[in-house]
């Protein structure tokens, strides 16, 4: 093997470090379903009461307001804002005509109950959470899959909101750990504990302290020696393991007769063992020294100390040990700890706690604005001393409804999906930016980039949501190369360098191939056996029977059938829903052109409507996937009796509604007169109408 050979095999074993292997299969029972039915947890009677006190205290507002409640919507407006607020995509032609097809009294109920009991839950909640937690698959010399797998899991699992912050709060090992995903929250803001905190504290407790990490915040009440009274509760941290570090300088003399390429792709595996976070908190932080105010000396220590609420008394190794903090930097230099004191647990004991006056009410205000577009107090991640909510007694209500349910955010948006608000038509105008709107209904927006995206993908799969892989799909790779290089010796690090990186591709990708062809075998063997129990399936589709249908769907998933194969060929790689592809996705691709966040900042994305969004859809995906592709809306279309039926498929499928006569006679005529072309034309043009965009 040459030195370019060794540089390739080097390079290639980097990001097989950093990025798990697409898989192009799905187990055949879902593993992103929710471990339990909502109605296990708690009942709809309960859930119900809860939502008509919401409703009360919302309806006293508006009449202190002069203000009236919008009317309610009717089934066709409910049934496309149920999918896409749920399970962030639109229904299916047959999902939403089992609906229309439903008298029960309940049966938005029933809905709901259905798609919060969905794989599609999961993988819509973890956009939302991939989106404020920057979450990226590629980070230096870190991967960010075993961070997605913690988030996938823990909504999944129905983590308790206050132990997934804690978790994320007091997380230490390595990175690339097996289900040690959480390290990712502190690892996104690598070597920057001070930038870490901020962006904590934002999250989590709604409260913006950067602009006070150089001076006393000029808009708001908060010190610089407070700031760094909060950054104290990170102080001691570091990114790397000593001990790791240190074998492989004991390595060095081995590695000194390879040539310069082996030697970099050797430290670089090294590096990527030994990136973590380690080290509980020290409680300590130093001032800069530029410091300025009369309340304390230039590059003096501060305590850790919290902003509000209950004081934190944090037990220190001893006053020697706190003087050692002023040589930090010696310390690191000749690999000694930083003396700890667990600051780091005591934060996260202070901000879950039931008593923290921001985290329950900052968390209810975030969800509020998730399912109805805006906060009762805006901005949601910027509250100041003076700030108030829209409907103060229903923020009150929220923060304690957040308490009493755990803080299991889907029973908690399980009650905002059964008000009344949820059911009204959406406000008329836009609100000003940054102002909280009164809600006589909800606010109209735009569609974001995984439901535009989703969405899409839906017109081309008969069952998306059974698509979703396992959490773990993406992050195994990197659990599994951590496992074979943590114990490994100067001689082995070298033999993977040398080409054991290569030859492990390749096994893995043979056995990639191999299991997507076993999966196929299997799913073709299983449907094959259930095919009666597919037609009932059906039959109880048209009858719009949803309990049915979902009892139908875990019997054949218990037999091992796949319902989310595509309508003719087999699944494709990169036709996944958002959620299960790489973090974020590759420039150009409709993710991004529909305004996916770059994951640098908090909350980046965007649903601004731009000119090169019209040309995706106009030149890609509609045409290759949709309208020449085998996608479930052309077969649709083309097994429909007449061309009045296409024009009710094609509004039904993309609007979730019949067409108006005016609508079905122009679309009618013009296909008895331009055929398959008017078909096309339509598609296209309910797709990139506003009423597609738009959730409303």
């Amino acid at each position: 093997m040459n030195r370019n050979s060794f540089v390739i095999a080097a390079l290639a074993l980097a990001l097989l470090s950093m990025i798990g292997p697409a898989r192009a299969q799905t187990s055949a029972r879902n593993a992103q379903r929710p471990k339990q039915r909502v109605e296990d947890v708690r009942t709809t009677k309960a859930v119900r009461r809860d939502a008509a006190k919401i409703d009360a205290l919302l309806e006293r507002g508006l009449k202190r307001k002069r203000l009236e409640p919008l009317a309610r919507i009717d089934d066709a407006t409910f049934v496309r804002r149920a999918y896409l607020s749920v399970v962030g995509r639109i229904p299916t032609l047959k999902e939403t005509e089992s609906f229309f097809a439903d008298q029960a009294p309940d049966k938005r109920a029933a809905l709901l109950a259905l798609l919060l009991d969905s794989p599609g839950r999961t993988s819509h909640f973890s956009n939302y959470w991939f989106d404020l937690l920057r979450v990226k698959s590629r980070q230096r010399n870190v991967s960010g899959e075993p961070f997605a797998h913690f988030i996938r899991t823990a909504v999944r699992d129905d983590m308790p909101y206050d132990a997934f912050v804690r978790e994320m709060v007091v997380a230490e090992g390595a990175a690339h750990g097996r289900d040690n995903g959480a390290t990712g929250h502190l690892m996104r803001d690598t070597g920057m504990p001070h930038d870490s905190m901020s962006n904590t504290v934002r999250l989590f407790l709604g409260t913006r302290l950067e602009c006070a990490q150089c001076h006393n915040h000029p808009f708001d009440h908060w010190t610089q020696k407070e700031f760094f009274g909060m950054a104290a509760f990170f102080g001691g941290i570091s990114y790397r393991d000593n001990k790791e570090v240190a074998n492989y300088r004991s390595m060095r003399q081995r590695f000194a007769e390879e040539p310069q390429a082996t030697r970099n792709a050797a430290t670089r595996l090294v590096r990527s063992l030994a990136t973590g976070i380690h080290g509980s908190g020290s409680g300590l932080e130093k001032l800069p020294k530029d410091y300025q105010y009369d309340d304390a000396r230039p590059q003096s220590s501060v305590k850790a100390d919290t902003i509000f609420g209950a004081n934190v008394k944090l037990r220190y190794p001893s006053q020697s040990m706190m003087r050692s903090q002023s040589k930090r930097a010696k310390a690191r230099r000749r690999n000694r700890e930083v003396p700890q004191a667990n600051s780091r647990g005591a934060l996260a004991d202070w901000m879950t706690d039931k008593k923290n006056p921001m985290f329950a009410k900052t968390a209810a205000n975030r969800m509020w604005a998730r399912t109805f577009g805006r906060g009762l107090v805006e901005p949601i991640d910027d509250w100041k001393k003076k700030t108030t909510a829209v409907h103060p007694e229903l923020l009150r209500e929220l923060e304690k409804l957040m308490v009493r349910v755990d803080f299991d955010l889907r029973q908690f948006e399980r009650v905002l999906l059964h008000t009344e608000l949820f059911q009204r038509e959406v406000e008329p105008q836009d609100p000003e930016p940054g102002i909280a709107p009164a809600f006589q209904g909800p606010i109209m927006r735009r569609l974001s980039a995984p439901q535009v995206w989703d969405s899409l993908l839906t017109l081309v799969f008969d069952d998306l949501d059974e698509r979703l892989r396992d959490p773990v799909a993406r992050a195994e790779s990197v659990y599994a190369y951590h496992d074979q290089l943590k114990d490994a010796d100067a001689e082995e690090v070298l033999a993977i360098v040398k080409g054991g990186g290569r030859n492990m591709m390749q096994s893995m990708a043979r056995q990639q191939r191999a299991e997507a062809k076993a999966a196929t075998r299997r799913d073709q063997q299983a449907r094959k056996r259930a095919r009666p129990i597919l037609r009932k399936l059906e039959e109880a589709r048209r009858d719009g029977d949803l309990q049915k249908v979902a009892a139908i769907r875990k019997q054949l998933e218990q037999m091992g059938v796949n319902l989310g194969s595509r309508a003719a060929k087999g699944a494709e790689r990169d036709l996944l829903r958002a959620s299960d592809l790489k973090q974020p996705a590759d420039l150009g691709h409709v993710l991004r052109q529909f305004g996916q966040s770059d994951r640098e900042t908090i909350d980046a994305s965007t649903d601004v409507a731009t000119v090169p969004q019209v040309l995706t859809l106009m030149n890609g995906f509609l045409d290759q996937r949709v309208l020449n592709g085998e996608s479930a809306l052309r077969r649709d279309l083309t097994l429909a009796r007449d061309g009045e039926r296409r024009v009710r498929v094609a509004y039904l499928t993309m609007l979730n509604r019949e067409p108006t006569e005016q609508e079905l006679e122009r679309w009618r005529r013009l296909i008895a007169v331009n055929g398959r072309t008017a078909i096309n034309d339509l598609v296209w043009v309910l797709c990139n109408c506003n009423e597609f965009r738009f959730v409303r």
